[in-house]
């Protein structure tokens, strides 16, 4: 896997937003040159209770929808995450992750919440490069964020754009079954 053998070669800050996969923290772990900040999803206590705070590696909660105040423009060099993990949470996400990320952004994760091909869709209107890997049912996505351009207004627009979008999908998906 791609992913596996870039983590070996990172430089510089890495986040990882919902990654629990044991190989891929082991090969951040021994990289010497990287320093590491995961972010745990936690888990909805109850139905009717939003689940907006993910938990630190030092313990600490933040909230999901104001992770760009707590990393500032550009600080991040790499950016990984779950999409299984982070599929409430990605119409915030798209935005937060290309205004935080000077280097590359790698997403993982299997195909049955959202096509890759539209998630790549989404992250292209900000004027990124993306490259897409399929093994199976799974897929790895890698963004390179280096040269992408965003203001405010754009990403008010493209947030209610994706609302209607994942307002759309769910009708259908409710039609279907």
């Amino acid at each position: 896997m791609r992913l596996l053998d870039d983590a070996k070669k990172f430089i510089g800050n890495v986040v990882c937003v919902g990654v629990r996969d044991d190989k891929l923290l082991l090969a951040l772990k021994e990289n010497k040159k990287a320093s590491i900040f995961t972010i745990d999803i936690i888990g909805r206590r109850s139905l009717f209770r939003k689940r907006n705070k993910v938990k630190t590696d030092n313990g600490k909660k933040i909230n999901i929808k104001k992770l760009r105040k707590t990393f500032k423009n550009k600080s991040i060099d790499n950016l990984i995450y779950d999409l299984d993990e982070m599929y409430e949470y990605f119409k915030y996400f798209i935005g937060d992750s290309i205004i935080i990320t000077r280097g590359k952004i790698y997403i993982y994760g299997s195909s049955k919440f959202i096509d890759p091909k539209a998630l790549i869709k989404r992250y292209k209107r900000y004027n990124t490069t993306a490259f897409l890997e399929v093994n199976g049912d799974s897929f790895t996505i890698i963004i390179d964020a280096s040269v992408s351009h965003t203001n405010w207004f754009k990403n008010k627009i493209y947030f209610v754009v994706d609302t209607f979008h994942n307002i759309g999908d769910m009708i259908s998906a409710a039609l279907i079954s």
